[in-house]
């Protein structure tokens, strides 16, 4: 018996008006998220990977598409009882720690929103409150301590556990590590790990950081302008990437002692493409920068199509390519 996925996303859309016509940051995604399950999320800055986040944690939302959460669909336009149940299933690490704690609150007092929101008895919210702040590796002092009081990656322990201390179903990791010290990221990615594998929770984890997405995902998803342009095993994607642009982006990022016979070695010129694209460019959103692009590229868009390795990939010549 197969098991329903946490999150089906179809066609989703978020447009935004620009003056000059509607600008697409997220353009037909298609998604689904089984329980339990790590995927990965990368791409280039401005590709549209947060707003798809903020639009799954019920943050912005949607111009079109479908989006089903554990099992009941939700509307484009959320009401109250929409926010509640999304919370209740969804919750999300912020990139900058900082801004994503109440300077006013207490290190205790912001831990303990979302069991307070849920009318956890106090006397019951303190105490799992003090066990998760051990959990994150954190002394029970910083209980009573303020957000300026403490280090990034002391505040990034503190945005995780109030992520995970109400068990919801799927977390939401928009760039979790890119703003801390070096010294400190391989921590904290290694306590999102263990969390991860301790309450089996299913994990969306946005990244720049390539190395990072393979060692914690199972699945990968690539984006380019609003689009996911391919999607597979983490390992498949990794070691043969389909799409010219997963090429690109593995060649540029991946660190040298990571052998990809597979992976083309070229540059792209970023100068053709309007950053972000309109919603009605028709085409291949990355032909401008693509070395394999030809005319059929630029008339019409291209389709997610399966490819060698199951992975499947938004390219008109995938299978002329190596």
């Amino acid at each position: 018996m197969s098991v329903s996925p946490i999150l089906t996303v179809r066609d989703l859309r978020c447009h935004f008006d620009s003056g000059q016509g509607l600008l697409a940051a997220v353009d037909g995604v298609d998604l689904n998220i089984a329980p339990g399950e790590v995927l990965g999320l990368v791409g280039e800055s401005g590709s549209g990977k947060s707003t798809l986040g903020r639009i799954i944690a019920g943050l912005q939302p949607r111009t079109g598409g479908s989006m089903v959460l554990d099992d009941r669909p939700l509307p484009a336009k959320f009401k109250s009882r929409d926010f509640r149940f999304t919370a209740n299933r969804v919750q999300m690490v912020f990139q900058d720690s900082y801004a994503s704690l109440n300077p006013r609150m207490t290190i205790l007092d912001s831990l303990l929103e979302p069991l307070r929101v849920r009318r956890m008895p106090d006397s019951a919210a303190k105490a799992l409150g003090r066990q998760w702040l051990d959990r994150v590796g954190l002394a029970a002092g910083a209980a009573e301590r303020y957000p300026h009081e403490l280090s990034g990656g002391q505040r990034q322990r503190i945005g995780i556990a109030r992520a995970f201390i109400a068990e919801p179903k799927l977390v939401i990791c928009d760039e979790p590590v890119s703003a801390l010290d070096v010294s400190v990221q391989a921590q904290i990615i290694q306590l999102l790990r263990d969390l991860q594998q301790d309450l089996n929770t299913a994990m969306l984890f946005i990244a720049h950081d390539l190395a990072v997405v393979r060692h914690l995902s199972s699945r990968t998803a690539v984006m380019y302008l609003g689009e996911i342009v391919e999607l597979g095993e983490s390992a498949q994607v990794f070691s043969q990437p389909l799409h010219p642009y997963s090429k690109m982006l593995i060649s540029a990022h991946l660190s040298a002692d990571l052998k990809h016979k597979n992976v083309s070695h070229y540059r792209s010129d970023k100068s053709a493409v309007r950053l972000p694209p309109l919603a009605d460019d028709a085409g291949c959103r990355f032909a401008p920068r693509c070395p394999y692009a030809e005319e059929g590229c630029v008339a019409q868009p291209p389709w997610l199509q399966s490819g060698d390795g199951g992975s499947v990939a938004a390219c008109h010549r995938l299978q002329w390519l190596d």
